[in-house]
């Protein structure tokens, strides 16, 4: 899906101009590269959008609604037939009949209007021509629409809580929730910027992998069987979860859950197991093939295997590496060739080729696979055998146990992770909570019968009329930590906010001689205060 500024660059000025009149957006330019630019940042806001949406005429809304439905693109004649032609016009005869002035339709409503653009759909093999939602605009609305996907009041029943515990399940649902929260926009290389995963790391049970200078181990093996599932997929560099079968997999069992991402692992082509073994570094891999599913089918079932044979003393993972050399040593080269391979020690840059480098290259690999994927998607006992469930106190916190994945995934929508614990997870209803879940469809009635639901009693009194308050009146109160910068008297700081490096960082005056500063800046606020001849005393 094109993003608005993209769209609006391809159109012609008098088109762009009728937009900023029906906008009332101030633009002055004098091309329509400047226009587009200025017209694009305008539009954009999100709640601009929504408020441009519900002042749309009634059938221009009903036509917005069903592309919003049809994940923002429908084919032209398809929706023309329903909605309406778009007449074509030029230049020219745009600016003799100022069309959007008397709309023949309510495409023609929506097209003036900037809501909806025109391209060539070629997914599908043959060009098709559709109408389609900028990205801005579909995200800024979508949700209303689609709030079917992911309603509360469809919340099925919770699993009988078992006593395994799961870890990759519960931070694959953690995963899910953040990428449906937050936005997540990757880096040029396809990564996940290193300050997001800093924000997601806290929240994972294990983070192995999240704040490493790149992606690598557990999480960024996580993230890839989530996209390889088809659960979270790219759409124009931004990260979109896909409800209905991300969905189907948070309300099975865990044990089904666990089963799917084995499957989907053990047939993963697209994940190489080999490139990932940290002591081996592979070389000219186009010119030498390694079926990675096929090796890692054959571990697994090897693996199941010795673990029955040593169900009494667990062995250790050296004996299996043993177990498989002596057994079956091809597993990963069924022509049983070892001098095709391009493979390096990655320490000592040594060529590891021949049969006498098996233990260094097929052990590292079974090494591998066992301490990382096969030991992610195995449950270990509860050590104390709790199995908390769902709590909610009068402060807005809600306590929540591992086993309620389905129940969690919903709850991430109307209230915001605090803490992660070896019991379960805590979450706290807050007015950001609230307004996120609002702009989804989602009142605060539905909140609190999602709550007592899964509580099993009623709301404290206090809870359920704060809710209720936050409705009607929003926010009332709000805490932030902030520095407080004391100056020896109102002449010294009057001298300090002359200087203008200082002066930006000021969040509010509180006094003559005070002035509150963001945590984060005070080294800046330091620095400034140094260069101009003064010391700064800090106190603990």
């Amino acid at each position: 899906m094109r993003t608005l500024r993209a769209c609006l660059a391809d159109e012609p000025l008098p088109r762009l101009m009728a937009m900023a009149d029906l906008w009332e957006a101030p633009v002055e330019a004098t091309s329509t590269a400047q226009a587009a630019e200025a017209l694009a940042a305008f539009i954009a806001q999100p709640e601009r959008a929504r408020t441009a949406y519900q002042a749309l005429p009634a059938e221009a809304r009903v036509a917005l609604d069903a592309l919003l439905v049809a994940r923002g693109r429908m084919p032209a004649a398809a929706f023309e037939r329903r909605f309406g032609q778009v007449r074509p016009m030029g230049p020219g005869r745009l600016e003799r009949e100022r069309p959007w002035l008397a709309p023949t339709s309510a495409a023609e409503v929506l097209w003036y209007r900037g809501f909806i653009f025109r391209a060539f759909d070629r997914a599908g093999g043959a060009p098709v021509e559709v109408f389609f939602v900028p990205s801005e605009l579909y995200e800024a609305l979508a949700p209303e629409s689609q709030d079917q996907a992911f309603d509360l009041r469809t919340s099925p029943p919770a699993p009988p809580a078992g006593l395994e515990d799961a870890p990759l399940l519960d931070d694959l649902t953690t995963l899910l929730c953040f990428v449906y929260n937050h936005e997540v926009r990757l880096s040029t290389n396809g990564e996940w910027p290193l300050e997001v995963r800093q924000l997601i790391a806290p929240m994972l049970r294990d983070p192995e992998g999240a704040t490493t200078p790149a992606s690598s181990g557990r999480f960024a093996w996580l993230c890839h069987l989530a996209m390889s599932l088809g659960w979270i997929c790219a759409e124009e560099g931004r990260l979109r979860l896909a409800p209905g079968s991300a969905l189907a997999w948070l309300q099975n069992d865990a044990e089904a859950q666990r089963a799917m991402l084995m499957d989907a692992w053990l047939n993963d082509a697209a994940w190489n197991d080999l490139a990932h073994v940290p002591t081996l570094k592979l070389e000219m891999t186009h010119t030498w093939s390694y079926d990675a599913p096929r090796a890692r089918r054959a571990i697994a079932a090897l693996w199941q295997d010795w673990r029955a044979e040593h169900a009494g003393d667990g062995g250790a993972i050296e004996d299996f590496v043993r177990y498989v050399r002596a057994r079956a040593p091809d597993f990963a080269r069924p022509d049983g060739r070892y001098d095709t391979w391009y493979v390096r020690d990655a320490r000592t840059g040594e060529f590891l080729q021949g049969f006498d480098s098996w233990l260094r290259v097929e052990g590292a690999l079974i090494r591998y696979l066992v301490e990382g994927p096969l030991r992610w998607l195995s449950a270990s006992p509860k050590v104390d055998g709790s199995v908390p469930g769902f709590r909610v106190a009068g402060d807005g916190r809600v306590e929540i146990g591992h086993a309620l994945r389905y129940e969690r995934f919903q709850l991430a929508r109307v209230a915001d992770w605090q803490e992660t614990r070896a019991d379960g997870y805590v979450y706290r209803l807050s007015p950001r909570a609230l307004a996120r879940a609002r702009a989804q469809g989602i009142r605060v009635v539905r909140v609190i019968a999602f709550l007592e639901q899964h509580s099993r009693q009623a709301l404290p009194e206090s809870l359920r009329r704060a809710l209720l308050r936050w409705e009607e009146r929003g926010a009332e109160v709000r805490a932030a930590s902030r520095v407080m910068l004391r100056a020896a008297d109102a002449a010294t700081m009057e001298a300090l906010l002359r200087l203008p490096r200082l002066r930006r960082l000021v969040v509010a005056r509180c006094g003559p001689s005070c002035v509150l500063l963001r945590q984060r800046d005070l080294a800046e606020a330091r620095l400034a205060i140094a260069e101009s001849g003064l010391l700064m005393d800090e106190e603990h």
